[in-house]
């Protein structure tokens, strides 16, 4: 079996504001760092299994705007396979605008564009790459429709699917019940069980809930608080790393990347969770998304000296 991750997720062009704290409506910040980088649930998870050291195929949607080319040509430098990022005329390429704060957290207003434009033609003519891949990588920011589409396509043919539900979007369990992976952090896990978490034993019983419904693994993370596993018999919590945060904006992305990564080269389920959780920690000490995003030496020099 193949080694290899493809990834069907958005790409955006990111423009990011790092300012003293968000604007209130009416209000204006001033003296903010201007950042324009690459972005996109998906584009961001395919830079961050690819820079882990994975072999990633991404199937997307741009438009054919001038954001388009820079966007396939930053994939393609990060060793990322384009054949299946696709593009149509008439609709700007996915755009956020970001506003960062002091303390690392952000406000984002998004512009889906072309990544609404991802159909099923799109995804019968990635086939070929979704079936040579050994783990499929999804996240909750595709189209209700087609996610659904995806996951039935990807059951019918047996594949492992690794589902990052962010944002959250109601999924019957029938979704749900053959993931061999499910990721959520804490707001999304709460919209899944439809019980409130504030505290790390409220996110642990709902790893205990989902576990009930999902057949593979459940991973629920929890920021500085670390990750908690739920896989069989097993029951884990992963601490996070104590660092000095700039801007969270990849963190989950860098975490979701790398830990597919991780888990197709052979690492247990712990030790790729903590090399994810390296890889997040790295990610939100830098400004921006994919700039964010750590190398596999990064990571494993992080490691060495955690």
């Amino acid at each position: 079996m193949s080694e290899r991750i493809a990834v069907i997720g958005t790409s955006n062009i990111d423009l990011a504001i790092k300012v003293s704290h968000i604007p209130k409506p009416g209000e204006t910040v001033g003296e903010g760092i201007f950042k324009q980088s690459f972005g996109g649930k998906g584009a961001n998870q395919a830079v961050a299994a690819a820079r882990a050291g994975g072999e990633v195929s991404f199937i997307s949607c741009l438009g054919t705007d001038r954001f388009a080319e820079a966007i396939v040509e930053r994939l393609e430098e990060n060793n990322i396979d384009t054949t299946n990022v696709f593009q149509e005329a008439g609709i700007s390429t996915g755009t956020a605008m970001i506003m960062v704060d002091e303390q690392g957290e952000n406000s984002i207003a998004l512009a889906p564009g072309a990544n609404l434009r991802l159909t099923e033609r799109h995804i019968s003519k990635a086939m070929p790459a979704l079936m040579e891949a050994r783990v499929i990588l999804l996240q909750g920011d595709l189209h209700p429709k087609m996610l659904r589409y995806i996951l039935q396509l990807m059951f019918e043919e047996d594949k492992r699917v690794l589902l990052n539900l962010a944002p959250a979007q109601t999924l019957q369990n029938e979704y749900l019940k053959r993931l061999a992976i499910l990721v959520v952090n804490e707001s999304e896990a709460s919209a899944l069980t439809g019980n409130k978490i504030t505290s790390v034993e409220q996110a642990k019983q709902a790893a205990e809930e989902l576990a009930q419904i999902t057949e593979g693994g459940v991973i629920i993370s929890m920021g500085e608080k670390g990750s908690y596993l739920v896989k069989d018999t097993l029951r884990e919590t992963v601490p996070a790393f104590k660092v000095k945060t700039v801007d969270i904006t990849a963190a989950g992305d860098a975490y979701c990347g790398s830990l597919a990564a991780a888990l197709v080269e052979g690492m247990s389920p712990l030790e790729a969770i903590r090399f994810a959780t390296a890889a997040a920690a790295i990610c939100v000490t830098r400004l921006g998304a994919q700039p964010s995003i750590p190398y596999r030496e990064e990571i494993e020099e992080f490691l060495s000296n955690h």
